[in-house]
């Protein structure tokens, strides 16, 4: 089994994969044909003599990963989400630095997609990024999923066939290293404190969730056509930090306070993996920047060990806070690619 994306300009128009476009993934759901049956009802006739298939329904996908600090095609569906990326800055000469920032809207951005099974490739001719999240818990690889919602799935294509299956690559598949829960450390602290969060000292969590979702994407059919068009996206994104702690304590034990005060904080996340090739100090790294986020009312547990749960919505800073770039969230990553990830 394989599977394949690439960026596209059109939709309902797929573009042929192979090398460069293997997309890193252990597992697909949602990647199936789906039509309602639609039977002529008549009187005087106990089964009906005809019938046939609507249209199709737009197939949302999942793709699941054991998170990597150079993603490939993950990385543009994410650019995609986002919006806005561009190229690369230089670090250092083999380390590069991707910024992605969260855009009005990510209208136009989709691509072709292609599973090979056993004996038979289906494809997905348009694809939308509409959610990702990732999580990790206690230990193991960092979980990523991404959702996509598509067009239709076809088994017929003539633009991807056994030959662009067999020819697909991928930036890593390992080797500059999947991203672990050790690698990660949290930071947050108000909002309008006049000090670097990434200078504060690290939170002490036990479970990380973060989500950024688009809402309201729908699926229409128009007229003369058998699948959708471009899912349109309609309402506030939902973007979400979720935060588990296995102790209540000194620290965690305010959030109740600032919950109530309604504080805004200012919350970074970051992974840091291995030193690039070529550069002493310059690791691979995959940093979730949230200049402004809202505190919910945080949770306990009343077990023998207290524990304590947070989370936390984002919303538009009206500048941007002391260490950050940007007034909405982004992220940065930093590893050996050298181009555009929505090129």
């Amino acid at each position: 089994m394989a599977a394949g994306y690439r960026k596209a300009a059109a939709w309902r128009t797929p573009l042929a994969l192979g090398a460069t476009f293997g997309l890193n993934c252990k597992s697909i759901t949602g990647f199936n044909p789906q039509r309602d049956t639609l039977v002529a009802a008549e009187i005087d006739n106990p089964l009906p003599f005809s019938g046939a298939l609507d249209v199709y329904k737009p197939p949302d996908i999942t793709i699941a990963t054991d998170m990597l600090y150079s993603p490939g095609r993950l990385g543009t569906m994410a650019a995609q989400l986002f919006g806005t990326a561009g190229a690369p800055a230089v670090t250092d000469t083999s380390a590069q630095t991707h910024t992605f920032q969260w855009a009005d809207s990510n209208w136009g951005q989709f691509g072709a997609m292609a599973v090979e099974m056993p004996g038979i490739i289906w494809e997905c001719p348009s694809a939308k990024p509409i959610e990702w999240s990732l999580k990790s818990n206690e230990g193991g690889f960092v979980q990523s999923e991404m959702k996509l919602r598509g067009t239709k799935i076809v088994d017929d294509s003539a633009v991807n066939t056994l030959t662009q299956m067999d020819a697909l690559t991928y930036d890593d598949r390992g080797t500059y290293g999947r991203i672990m829960f050790g690698d990660q450390r949290v930071y947050m602290n108000g909002q309008a404190v006049a000090t670097d969060v990434l200078s504060t000292t690290a939170l002490e969590a036990s479970g990380v969730e973060v989500s950024y979702k688009r809402t309201g994407h729908d699926g229409v059919v128009a007229a003369g056509y058998s699948d959708s068009q471009e899912p349109a996206e309609g309402g506030y994104p939902d973007i979400r930090v979720k935060l588990s702690f296995a102790h209540m304590d000194a620290v965690n034990k305010l959030y109740l306070a600032v919950a109530i005060s309604e504080v805004t904080q200012k919350v970074a996340i970051r992974f840091t993996g291995k030193v690039l090739a070529g550069a002493a100090t310059v690791y691979h790294a995959l940093t979730l920047y949230f200049p402004r986020m809202r505190m919910l009312c945080p949770e306990a547990s009343f077990d023998d060990i207290v524990k304590l749960g947070v989370e936390l919505i984002a919303e538009e800073a009206s500048a941007a806070p002391t260490g950050m770039a940007y007034v909405r969230p982004y992220l940065t990553l930093t590893n050996t690619r050298t181009t555009d990830y929505l090129s």
